[in-house]
């Protein structure tokens, strides 16, 4: 018994260093506040959000509806003085939906309904009431579908509503049976994207169609930079560990040359991950963009061209080359093989943020401090490149190759002046910095005694 006990406790001294749990506690850190997060923007999805509102009847059965679908909004915690806040009337003509969606634009709605002029007329000689959805698409992750949504809810209430009047009201023979199931037609969606507005298209099918780039693709680039990451590292705490790397900084070779050789072989490596990327999502789009649940993207204008993929390309790259620098700093102070495992948290943390926040929330329904943040980190970029092509944010792509590039050079200058100086040889100790501090310390020490 006390053989296991001791043999537990020896396993356990070595398993929990204090690296390995500072890890823990900055996994734990790190997925609850992207938990907090999610959850925020769940709690803001579900929450009715205003809507425009083109009157074109102003008849009796469009103030009824109108009426209606301010009471849903009664009943779910807005005042009555806010509640022209929530439905509020637009000035714009119906039929004209490049002045809906102008409107709508300007006055920050993500959607509206549209009734039409013959309505009231429609339904009371029993021809079914037309109302349109008008819709802003913003690539906002996994909740872009919100809107059409709850404006599909909202008016399905409203049409099971009007249909109990109908039957109250009386005055319809047995074949209107079906029209006085569902009085009002609202098939009809129009959706703005990218400043074209496309029919018969609703934000919830385009979610539905990009989910597979919401949630593939930055899983993938994770994958490849933590995979990168723990190979450039690894390979570092064995050369440590089997002192080969001190012989090679022995021998009678530039240092430059040393630094430039591991660079262009992970650079080599770094590409071949980055070909093979490319090749697999070149497939994958392709499926992706023929059809996908009766959707096919390219009738909307969201595909990439050749440039795009150019673009994707060079961006992949440079966010390998960003990686790599970053491996080959952190691989630099590692003493063996077991301590580069932890030294890949770094890399890990930072390709897993981005990689949720892409998933769930979008960069568009980040505020101006987060987007800040995310865009400082360097592998925020490639996970939603795809989208901001797709969606004609060029300049956004662009500002982050910019990045990238100085991101890259700034890192491989430093990993050229650490493998020039001594570091690598004598230790962090034996730094004019820690020298310094450990003389601090050691005259505070003979103060007190």
């Amino acid at each position: 018994m006390n053989h296991l006990l001791n043999i537990t406790k020896k396993e356990l001294r070595e398993l929990l260093t204090p690296s390995s749990i500072i890890s823990i506690v900055v996994v734990m850190i790190m997925m609850c506040s992207i938990g907090i997060i999610i959850s925020g923007e769940t709690e803001n999805a579900s929450k009715l959000s205003p809507v425009g509102v083109v009157d074109g009847d102003d008849g009796e059965y469009s103030d009824y509806t109108i009426e209606y679908i301010k009471q849903c909004y009664l009943n779910n915690g807005v005042s009555k003085e806010d509640i022209d806040n929530y439905v509020i009337i637009l000035e714009s003509e119906y039929g004209d939906s490049d002045a809906i969606v102008k409107e709508m634009a300007e006055k920050g709605l993500s959607s509206a309904i549209a009734i039409a002029p013959d309505y009231s007329e429609n339904i009371s000689s029993g021809v079914y009431g037309i109302i349109e959805k008008y819709y802003l698409y913003s690539n906002g992750g996994l909740f872009s579908s919100t809107s059409s949504e709850v404006n599909d809810l909202i008016l399905s209430y409203a049409n099971n509503d009007l249909s109990l009047l109908l039957l109250e009201q009386g005055g319809f023979s047995e074949a209107d049976a079906k029209f006085l199931q569902n009085p009002i037609d609202y098939s009809q969606d129009f959706t703005e994207i990218d400043g074209v507005v496309y029919e018969g298209i609703t934000p919830y099918e385009i979610s539905t169609s990009l989910m597979s780039q919401t949630l593939m693709v930055p899983l993938i680039i994770m994958i490849i930079i933590v995979m990168i990451g723990s190979i450039v590292i690894s390979s570092m705490g064995n050369e440590k560990e089997n002192k080969t790397l001190e012989t090679l900084l022995t021998l009678p070779v530039k240092r430059t040359t040393i630094v430039s050789g591991k660079l262009i072989a992970s650079a080599i490596v770094g590409l071949i991950f980055g070909l093979a990327y490319m090749v697999g999502m070149n497939f994958y789009m392709t499926g992706v963009t023929s059809t996908v649940g009766g959707v096919n993207l390219a009738d909307y204008g969201l595909y990439l061209d050749t440039l795009d993929w150019l673009l994707l390309g060079v961006m992949v790259f440079l966010t390998i080359m960003c990686a790599l620098g970053m491996c080959m700093i952190l691989g630099a102070f590692v003493k063996n093989y077991k301590a580069a495992q932890t030294m890949t948290l770094p890399i890990s943390v930072l390709a897993m943020i981005p990689m949720f926040i892409t998933m769930f929330i979008g960069w568009n329904s980040l505020p101006v401090v987060g987007q800040a943040v995310m865009f400082l980190i360097p592998f925020t970029h490639p996970m939603m490149a795809m989208t901001n092509l797709m969606f004609g944010d060029i300049w956004l792509v662009l500002a982050g190759i910019v990045y990238l590039l100085i991101f890259s050079l700034a890192m491989i200058y430093l990993t050229v002046r650490l493998y020039k100086s001594d570091i690598l040889l004598t230790g962090l100790s034996q730094t004019k910095f820690m020298r310094t501090l450990n003389r601090i310390f050691a005259k505070k020490g003979k103060n007190k005694a």
